[in-house]
């Protein structure tokens, strides 16, 4: 019985871990959208190893845009104001 119910919890826990991921960029709104928030992200971010990746979450990279147009501050791109 209890062989049973470890199994069971196990089975439980593998299928919320697989929901759990969360999925592409480009899964989430296409590759030409992807690629352009990729791109944005390039552009404005200063980070050694910045996640503009169309493979990571768009928030991620949103994100990463977000938080470099505003350390660019007035020097930001005009696509900036779209972030703030």
């Amino acid at each position: 019985m209890l062989k049973i119910v470890c199994a069971a919890v196990a089975a439980v826990l593998i299928a919320g871990a697989a929901e759990a991921q969360e999925t592409s960029c480009t899964a989430d709104i296409g590759a030409d959208q992807a690629q352009v928030l990729v791109d944005r992200c390039i552009r404005v971010s200063p980070a050694t190893h910045p996640p503009c990746n169309a493979q990571n979450t768009c928030k991620m990279i949103t994100d990463e845009i977000k938080r470099s147009c505003k350390i660019l501050g007035y020097n930001a791109p005009g696509f900036c104001d779209e972030y703030r």
